[in-house]
């Protein structure tokens, strides 16, 4: 079996050329950062990697880190290049680095649909002598060229055709050519590439400097030498001056492959959409459409049909247990426990299918780039990285790899401080809680789950602010994010995204929330010495009302919604199943008072994430006292958040 990895510019496609050859699923936004761990699948009997998105393989990012740790150490069987072909200079330039390591290699010109819009032609023939290596016209969203790329990689499997390197200005070839022929050169990495050794030397690359053992001094002034040549000769540091050889190198290749016409002129929609004024008034009113549209209009019309055709087919199934005899226990357990407890969450699927949709089409036609563009400057102004508007888009599905996905942030304060807020971005399995609260207490009042959201950025602000004002050594960086051209998703990225998330939900129904929902419903028909008990005599009731003391000051002090939020630690959703199960067919709106219910979903929006989340922060923290000190952040937050707003809503309500 042979070993494949696909690598490539972010936006190139490449995870979705993954997805086309492998038929795996694996998440395709269009934005950078979304691939962030190498991914595994089978194309025709070989194992395929689809590696991060990235524009470099010098060692800056976490992603690039990781790819040529990949590329080096692994020694893949075969590399492909995935170019956005109507971008050949921009992609070149990673091309220009991955042939150094001498792999065998295809380049992959990908966005061929778009190329005659575009008024672009490749030669493709010159492309290949230039490289000396195989190039194929593809399209992966169209599908297009994937037979032609199959037999490319099945030749050079076969052949091993190592790609050539192109060459710098002479000066630089003189002195590269000079440390490959040095004898002392035998200190570098015998598996690694003698040009690619020379180059990181130059470098002083970090990454390659840990692998290599001491540099003899005869060497070191070697390097020395030629580094204050170069200098010289470009009047520039090194590390500027091969990054420039590298940009010309490309720069002169696509002068002679590529050819453009200018396509006819056309109002760009970016003058309205990244307006500095009309950008965030026009992202609101997006957002509040997709959830009008899913939570109001779907849910106000599948959530009635679906309760009512539970609550008979719960009222057939009884009567049926008790003419076979079974016996009552395991007739409760299933319909009061079991059925009443999953079911409250799988009303929600309707809608939250509908906003998974929503939101895959505006991540795939390109939207969801122009919104991080337009916050970048809010976010560093928060000590945030620009890349931490990735995570929080994310974080709307499932906060689990939201978290994951900020190891594309280089700095550790900015990584760890978007790790604490990105918790704050409602994820899917807040949502049937809020539709749940607000439909029964703020009826058509459907702006209120959009308002969710910016309670959330505003607890994110209030958290960066803080950490400025704490932070005494405060970091910058530049925040480099390519803005794809917008384009129609495609139904099979769109419909493998959402069914992915839409998923993953009923996973949960299915797993966590039907152990969840037994466990609760045996509390709340039993006391300690295991006889049955009403509610408000249950075990599950002792164990409320010895938290509910906490709760009272902010308008929920009642058992059964202090142990929905215990259970709410396990899976969020379960939150749904467990007021389902503890009310025992009571209506909520005997639970809470309107300006109590208000402050019960701010707090589990605000409060610490799921077991899975916590999990996933402590991974990427590492550190235990961080670790506890952001939970109690978060639980301190939305404590204080829910105690300031039930004061006020108490004098509207």
């Amino acid at each position: 079996m042979a070993t494949i990895c696909l690598i490539g510019n972010p936006n190139c496609g490449k995870s979705t050329l993954f997805n086309k050859v492998t038929d795996m699923v694996a998440h395709v936004g269009n934005w950078a950062g979304v691939t962030v761990e190498e991914k595994y699948g089978d194309w025709n009997g070989n194992q395929t990697l689809d590696l991060p998105g990235i524009y470099s393989l010098s060692p800056y990012s976490p992603e690039e880190k990781l790819s040529r740790r990949f590329i080096l150490d692994s020694e893949p069987d075969l590399i492909i290049d995935v170019i956005d072909a109507t971008n050949l200079e921009r992609s070149l330039y990673l091309t220009t680095q991955l042939v150094e390591l001498g792999r065998p290699m295809i380049l992959a010109l990908n966005m061929q649909d778009l190329l005659e819009k575009e008024g672009i032609k490749i030669d493709l023939e010159q492309l290949s002598k230039m490289f000396h290596t195989r190039v194929v016209n593809i399209s992966a969203s169209k599908g297009t060229g994937i037979e032609e790329l199959s037999r490319a990689v099945n030749k050079t499997l076969a052949d091993k055709k190592i790609p050539s390197c192109s060459l710098f200005a002479p000066p630089l070839e003189k002195i590269i050519t000079q440390l490959i022929a040095d004898d002392f050169m035998h200190v570098a990495p015998k598996a690694y590439p003698r040009r690619w050794c020379a180059i990181k030397l130059l470098e002083e690359d970090e990454l390659f400097l840990e692998r290599m053992p001491p540099i003899p001094e005869k060497l070191q002034k070697s390097l020395a030498d030629s580094r204050e040549k170069l200098i010289k000769v470009f009047d520039d540091d090194i590390d500027a001056i091969i990054i420039d050889q590298r940009y010309h190198v490309a720069e002169d290749i696509t002068k002679i492959c590529e050819f453009k016409t200018e396509p006819p002129q056309k109002f760009k929609i970016d003058t309205i959409l990244t307006n500095r004024f009309l950008a965030i008034p026009i992202f609101i009113m997006v957002m509040a459409s997709v959830f009008y549209v899913s939570i109001s209009l779907i849910g106000g019309l599948t959530i009635p049909l679906i309760d009512s055709s539970i609550t008979s087919i719960s009222a057939q199934l009884h009567i049926f247990l008790d003419s076979v005899g079974v016996i009552p226990f395991l007739s409760n357990m299933l319909i009061d426990g079991i059925i009443s407890g999953v079911s409250a969450v799988l009303t929600f699927v309707p809608q939250l299918f509908i906003l998974f949709t929503l939101l895959s089409i505006l991540e795939d036609c390109g939207y969801m780039s122009r919104i991080a563009f337009i916050m970048d400057r809010a976010m560093r102004d928060l000590g945030l990285s620009g890349k931490s508007i990735i995570p929080l888009v994310i974080g709307t599905g499932c906060t689990v790899p939201a978290i994951m996905s900020t190891r594309t942030i280089e700095h550790p304060k900015m990584r760890k401080l978007t790790i604490l807020v990105t918790p704050f971005i409602p994820c899917g399995a807040k949502l049937p809680i809020f539709s749940l609260i607000i439909g029964s207490f703020f009826q058509n009042a459907w702006y209120l789950a959009p308002m969710m959201y910016f309670f959330g950025i505003l607890a994110i602000a209030i958290t960066g602010i803080i950490s400025q004002l704490l932070d005494r050594h405060k970091e910058s960086n530049a925040f480099i994010l390519e803005l794809p051209r917008y384009q129609m998703p495609t139904l099979r990225n769109t419909w493998v995204q959402t069914m992915d998330r839409t998923k993953g939900f009923i996973l949960k129904a299915g797993t966590t929330i039907l152990l969840a929902s037994i466990v609760i419903w045996f509390l709340s028909n039993y006391n300690f010495t295991l006889k049955e008990a009403l509610p408000t005599n249950s075990m599950l009731a002792f164990l409320g009302r010895l938290i509910a003391p906490i709760f009272k000051p902010i308008g929920f002090g009642t058992w059964q919604a202090s142990v929905a939020l215990l259970t709410g630690i396990a899976a969020k959703e379960s939150i749904v199943s467990t007021l389902s199960v503890a009310l025992q067919g009571a209506a909520i709106t005997t639970l809470f008072t309107k300006a109590g219910s208000f402050s019960f979903i701010l707090f589990v929006l605000l409060s610490s994430p799921c077991i899975a989340a916590l999990s996933a922060m402590a991974t990427e923290y590492k550190d235990k006292k961080l670790f506890i000190g952001a939970i109690a952040y978060q639980v301190g937050l939305a404590y204080l958040a829910s105690f300031i707003s039930y004061r006020i809503l108490l004098g509207v309500f």
